[in-house]
């Protein structure tokens, strides 16, 4: 059974970071990840600086290929089927065998819950995004939509009038409450209640959005904020989570399990690549530290 300082489970930009941060401080550090990130069907990362626009797949070969100095650091391409507490250490428990740590690092990510609506899945990373930072300036001037109900909507819609003049709100037959409905409708964000019925166009883009009451859309962009769960390995753990769901960590990333530490975007739905990676140099940092002491 292999011995290391910290298993890293998720080997995504918050995984990675962490992983250089105690390679470089000369700790033994094992990344353990199947290589399916939810980002792989995004075209190009953004708000990373001089990586904006890079493949996903391109910034984690550039990330591996830089990790290949550091002969502390080291990957193996496996699921993690359970985590069990022995005394001081971590065992990981996975298909490709079984190893040891000090400490553990999630940075599995979440789960996302999207809706069951025809001709959503070829255009999830397409035409459709949950993240209007990161893939609004590709939609600009466009006519878009936002999928959302709740609270949230009355955020979600007038944001997207930094990229479009032209926003209207679906909630999909969910509630919308009277502050949400006037926050939209002062920012003069349309409102359809009825359930999405079908997304159309040609190929992988959008053209028409239809409504079951018979209202036709002519839409080239969706932005939705889907709901999210946490992985099973993660609920295993019994670690606490926030209000929303999330993984609840402190400034630096311990969660409340002892040894078990969290980063990336299983602890917060500010989801983007360079947030993820702050926070894997968080929990890096302070892993070195604590390992120290």
């Amino acid at each position: 059974m292999n011995k290391h300082d910290v298993v890293i489970i998720g080997g995504g930009p918050a995984g990675l970071t962490a992983a250089l941060y105690l390679g470089r401080a000369r700790r033994s550090v094992l990344v353990l990840d199947r290589g399916e990130p939810r980002h792989a069907v995004t075209a190009g990362v953004h708000n990373f600086l001089t990586r904006d626009g890079l493949p996903p797949a391109e910034l984690r070969s550039i990330a591996w290929s830089q990790m290949a100095t550091y002969s502390t650091v080291e990957r193996k391409d496996a699921t993690v089927r359970r985590l069990v507490r022995e005394g001081e250490t971590w065992r990981a428990e996975t298909d490709a065998g079984d190893f040891t740590a000090r400490a553990i690092l999630l940075a599995t990510g979440v789960v996302d819950e999207h809706p069951d609506i025809p001709g959503y899945r070829e255009r999830w990373g397409h035409a459709i995004h949950h993240c209007p930072f990161c893939h609004g300036w590709e939609s600009r001037d466009r006519p878009l939509a936002a999928l959302v109900a709740g609270e949230f909507a009355a955020h979600y819609g007038p944001l997207l009038k930094n990229w479009s003049d032209d926003v209207v709100v679906l909630t999909n037959g969910g509630a919308l409450p009277d502050e949400a409905r006037g926050a939209l409708d002062a920012a003069r964000v349309p409102i359809y209640e009825a359930k999405v019925e079908a997304l159309e166009g040609p190929g992988r883009e959008l053209a028409r959005i239809r409504l079951a009451d018979g209202t036709v859309l002519e839409r080239q962009g969706l932005f939705v904020k889907p709901d999210q769960h946490q992985t099973a390995l993660v609920q295993s753990l019994g670690v606490d989570l926030d209000d929303a769901g999330y993984v609840a960590v402190d400034m630096f990333g311990a969660t409340s399990v002892p040894g078990v530490w969290a980063a990336g975007d299983l602890t917060t739905g500010m989801q983007q690549v360079v947030e993820a990676a702050a926070q894997g140099a968080r929990a890096g940092a302070m892993l070195v530290k604590t390992l120290s002491a």
